[in-house]
């Protein structure tokens, strides 16, 4: 894990930051926050993080697990929609997660067991790109395009998704999955969700897509990426501490 004295400045990632750096875990067809316990009934996702993620999975079993992550204490759960080439699977090269300090009030970790999604699985219509997006170029390459670009040789494709950053300090998931969240205006949480922690941005690298007609598992418009918590929760709490 990196730690930048100050982003600010930059256009990207946007504030005080940590970033985790991860490797291909696996692909299947499980979704443990939509679809728990229902094997197989989901649409392929594409893992990093914690390697032993099927339906099953839950916060308490993430713990201490081994992981794709490079960082001791990280034993998280990140996936996205799979990308398919040619009706093949595309692996990543890798993906990254940056824990950002984007609100003027201090920070909190995210609490044990916490489960957030970004995006909507079921969009029928281009999703903002301020939360998901795609892009060709590199890892600080702003999100261009609300569905999957042709990337030329000497660029890669990149997936970006960035989740809520508000938590209503009660619930550590809800009904829909995203209620008990909410995303940051100007730097503030709403009064509904009043507990600021970091903005988890989630970026997926993949290689160029110039043949192959790309296209990802949860259809034209449907980006998003999950996240469970799984670190220790020490270790976290004295990284995001240490943003503010």
């Amino acid at each position: 894990m990196r730690a930048a004295a100050d982003a600010r400045a930059e256009p990207f990632p946007g504030g005080r930051y940590y970033v985790v750096g991860c490797g291909f875990s696996h692909i299947n067809n499980d979704d443990p926050i939509v679809l728990p316990g229902k094997r197989g009934a989901a649409h392929s996702h594409t893992f990093v993080g914690n390697r032993s993620v099927d339906a099953a999975t839950t916060p308490a079993s993430l713990l201490g697990g081994e992981s794709s992550c490079g960082d001791v204490g990280d034993a998280s759960a990140y996936w996205v929609p799979t990308l398919f080439a040619e009706r093949q699977a595309v692996r990543p090269l890798f993906a990254v997660g940056y824990y950002v300090r984007r609100t003027s009030e201090p920070i909190r970790a995210f609490p044990a067991g916490l489960k957030m999604i970004a995006g909507d699985q079921n969009a029928k219509r281009p999703q903002p790109l301020s939360v998901v997006g795609w892009a060709c170029g590199g890892v600080g390459a702003p999100p261009r395009s609300a569905v999957v670009p042709t990337c030329p040789p000497d660029r890669a494709l990149h997936l970006r998704a960035t989740f809520p950053n508000c938590w209503n300090g009660r619930d550590l998931d809800s009904p829909d999955h995203k209620r008990h969240m909410a995303y940051s205006v100007d730097g503030r949480c709403p009064r509904s969700h009043p507990v600021a922690m970091p903005t988890l941005v989630l970026i997926f690298m993949y290689p160029e897509t110039e043949r192959g007609r790309p296209m990802q598992a949860s259809g034209r418009y449907g980006t998003h990426a999950d996240f469970i918590n799984g670190w220790d929760q020490a270790a976290l709490e004295g990284l995001i501490g240490a943003l503010n």
